[in-house]
């Protein structure tokens, strides 16, 4: 038994039944949790019900992790098993609005690394796309593509392209998507030609994701300089607009849910979060220094952020595989575009599943949301003081009052 304990860590580490969904319990969205039993939950934030989604799992031996919503109400999860008969390293498997789940795909051999669903229709209209990367046989990062339809005779699995490291970011329709490989390459991929259709003349900057807006064509990453610098640029067709100019090293960045402002941290400026216009680059706001991870809302009002407890300035995210006892207390932040105003909320120590999310924000906050789909909600999973892990929930509006402790588990993610 204590080996198959091991397994699981260990293959959780390097990653990170049968019901029916129903339709969308409106703004206030579900949560779907890891749970500590192996098991994905969902929490409905309106009812306050959690229900299994799955009931298979168990801590020892099967399962269940990383779940994460399309916007049509689809989810997809993935899971590890070493039980007798049915062994596998990966497996995904995925849950349509109505019926029972899929298994979709399963390999010994195999492990997660993330995920993102199209956030539009696939080309011929009637089916959704779920990029999936993850390690194959050969120990390389490879990108998958699972095709959803209306059952499991419609769920097709398609090998697209390798690449380390390898980060992408999905056309606002799900038609195209913008690839970051090799450490130096920057692509527009096609997805029903499956095929690379512009590889573009700049050279990829120091950056763990790259940006496409959620409301048109225009493009966002680090651009490497002759200097040996790096510029945050704007592609917009043709036209380049530099928004920030001389970056030492590493950035991350997202844009505003309209696609006139980007936030962005420089890790190698005290790790400053600042907010600059999309168009022209001109700052907007200087938040705080040391900041670990931020996360805007939905309606574009407000930025989440957390920043190490006690306050403390680093040129670095938070480490990658950090185990939860050994984790540094995070401490969330609410910004107000509006008033100007940060409220102070909780502090907590991450889970291990949160910390290997905060490692790579910027690439998971694309398809894995803390913040509820009315803005009202943040959701986080942090390891209390007696040892358990749990998932959370701060009320946006009154920061500074005690979190909600919904269920024992690793992760959870709103709906959107």
């Amino acid at each position: 038994m204590r080996r198959i304990v091991l397994f699981l860590a260990l293959v959780l580490a390097s990653v990170g039944g049968a019901g029916a969904l129903g339709q969308e319990a409106g703004d206030a969205g579900r949560i779907a949790i890891a749970g500590a039993d192996g098991n994905i939950h969902l929490y409905d934030v309106a009812t306050g019900v959690v229900t299994p989604l799955t009931e298979d799992g168990a801590p020892d031996a099967k399962v269940y992790i990383w779940p994460t919503w399309s916007n049509d109400g689809r989810l997809a999860y993935f899971g590890v098993s070493v039980q007798p008969g049915d062994p596998y390293r990966f497996g995904i498997f995925l849950q349509p609005p109505e019926g029972d789940p899929i298994r979709a795909h399963t390999a010994r051999d195999e492990s997660f690394t993330y995920a993102h669903w199209a956030p539009g229709d696939c080309p011929a209209g009637d089916c959704r796309d779920l990029a999936v990367l993850y390690t194959n046989t050969n120990g390389e990062l490879a990108l998958r593509r699972v095709r959803a339809g209306e059952g499991a005779a419609d769920v097709s699995v398609v090998e697209v392209e390798t690449g380390g490291p390898f980060y992408w970011d999905w056309s606002p329709d799900g038609q195209s998507m913008f690839w970051a490989r090799f450490g130096a390459l920057l692509e527009r991929y096609d997805v029903a030609a499956n095929a690379v259709v512009e590889t573009f003349a700049e050279a990829q900057g120091l950056e763990r994701a790259v940006d496409w807006s959620p409301v048109d064509d225009r493009l966002l990453s680090s651009v490497r300089r002759a200097d040996g610098a790096f510029d945050l640029v704007v592609f917009d067709g043709a036209a380049r607009e530099v928004l920030v100019e001389g970056l030492e090293g590493g950035v991350a960045f997202e844009w505003s849910p309209d696609g006139t402002q980007v936030a962005y941290v420089d890790f190698a400026d005290t790790a400053h979060l600042k907010i600059v216009d999309a168009n022209t680059g001109s700052e907007v706001a200087a938040l705080a220094q040391g900041v670990v991870a931020f996360f805007w809302s939905p309606d574009g009002a407000r930025i989440a952020y957390l920043t190490f407890e006690p306050e403390r300035l680093t040129p670095q995210p938070i480490a990658y595989r950090q185990p939860a006892q050994q984790a540094p207390q995070l401490q969330w932040f609410i910004y107000d575009l509006a008033t100007d105003a940060t409220a102070v909320s909780v502090v907590f120590t991450p889970t291990s599943d949160m910390v290997y999310y905060l490692s790579f924000f910027d690439q998971f906050a694309r398809g894995h949301r803390l913040w509820s789909p009315d803005s009202a909600r943040i959701v986080y999973a942090e390891r209390l003081g007696d040892g358990r892990d749990v998932v959370s929930l701060i009320d946006a509006g009154d920061p500074g009052a005690a979190p909600q402790i919904l269920v024992e588990g690793r992760f959870g993610v709103f709906s959107w």
